[in-house]
C-alpha cells in the first residue's frame, strides 16, 4: 500500500462549536485536489461533544480519524499524539479555529517542495498578498515573547506560535519523540529540536484571522510559555534531548 502524502493533524479540546465548521472546509478543499490524505482529530480530553462531531464525519469520509484521550493532557500532547500516529509523507499540524485557512497549505507545501524539512505559517512575516486581523494585545505580547525566544532558545524565526505546521515525515518522526512539554510552548521546543538537529526550517506568510472563541489566557499561558522557555534550556543542557 503506497504512502499517503499528507496527513492532518487537529488538537480538540471543547471544539464542538468551531471545530465542524474548519473540518467542513478541509474536507471540501482536500476534495478538490488530487492527492491521497488522512485527517486525525486529537480529542484532547473534552467535556462537550468534540468526538461526536467527529464521528459523524468519520460517517461520511472514511479519511477522518478520532483519537481521544482519557485526560486533557495539553495542546502539544494533542499534537505529539497525531504526529506519531500518522502516515503521511507531509504532516500539517492545525488549530480547529480555522484562523489559517487550509488554502495556506499550497504555500508551506511549496516551502517543502523548496528543500525545507519544516514550513511554519507566519503572522509576523510582511507579505502584500497576506492580510493579518489580530487584536493589539496579542501582537504586543507576542513581540515580547518572540524576543525572549529567539535570546534563549530558537533563532531566526519571527513567529514561533502560529498553530498551522507543516513537517516532513522524516522530521516529525526524529523530534516529536524528544518532546517533553505538553502545553503552548511546545511550538517552542519542537522548533529548537528542528535547529538542534539541522533540520530546515522555512517561515512562510499566510492569511490568518482571530477568530472567537480562544482557550488561551494571554497571561496565564504567556507565564507558563515563558517558564518553558527555560525549562527547554534546562532539558538541553541535561541532556533530555539526545537521541
Amino acid at each position: 500500500m503506497n504512502q499517503l502524502l499528507l496527513s492532518i493533524i487537529i488538537p480538540a479540546y471543547n471544539e464542538e462549536k468551531r471545530l465542524p465548521v474548519y473540518l467542513a472546509r478541509i474536507l471540501e478543499y482536500l476534495e478538490l485536489q488530487d492527492i491521497s490524505y488522512e485527517i486525525i482529530v486529537v480529542d484532547d480530553g473534552s467535556h462537550d461533544l468534540t468526538a461526536e462531531v467527529v464521528d459523524r464525519f468519520k460517517q461520511e469520509n472514511v479519511r477522518v480519524k478520532l483519537i481521544r484521550l482519557s485526560r486533557n493532557g495539553g495542546k502539544g500532547c494533542a499534537v505529539r499524539a497525531g504526529m506519531l500516529q500518522a502516515s503521511g509523507k507531509l504532516r500539517l499540524f492545525a488549530d480547529a479555529d480555522g484562523a489559517t485557512p487550509i488554502a495556506e497549505l499550497e504555500r508551506l507545501q511549496k516551502a517543502i517542495d523548496s528543500g525545507a524539512d519544516v514550513a511554519i505559517a507566519s503572522r509576523a512575516m510582511k507579505d502584500d498578498s497576506c492580510i493579518i486581523n489580530a487584536h493589539l494585545h496579542r501582537k504586543v505580547i507576542g513581540r515580547v515573547f518572540h524576543y525572549i525566544v529567539t535570546t534563549l532558545t530558537v533563532k531566526g524565526i519571527h513567529d514561533t506560535q502560529c498553530g498551522f505546521k507543516l513537517f516532513t515525515a522524516e522530521a516529525a518522526q526524529a523530534v516529536f519523540p524528544l518532546q517533553r512539554i505538553d502545553d503552548f510552548g511546545f511550538d517552542v521546543e519542537i522548533l529548537y529540536l528542528c535547529q538542534r538537529y539541522g533540520y530546515r526550517i522555512a517561515e512562510v506568510p499566510v492569511n490568518w484571522t482571530d477568530i472567537a472563541g480562544s482557550k488561551v489566557s494571554l497571561i496565564r499561558d504567556s507565564l507558563r510559555m515563558f517558564a518553558d522557555i527555560f525549562r527547554i534550556r534546562f532539558n538541553d543542557l541535561t541532556g533530555v534531548y539526545r537521541q
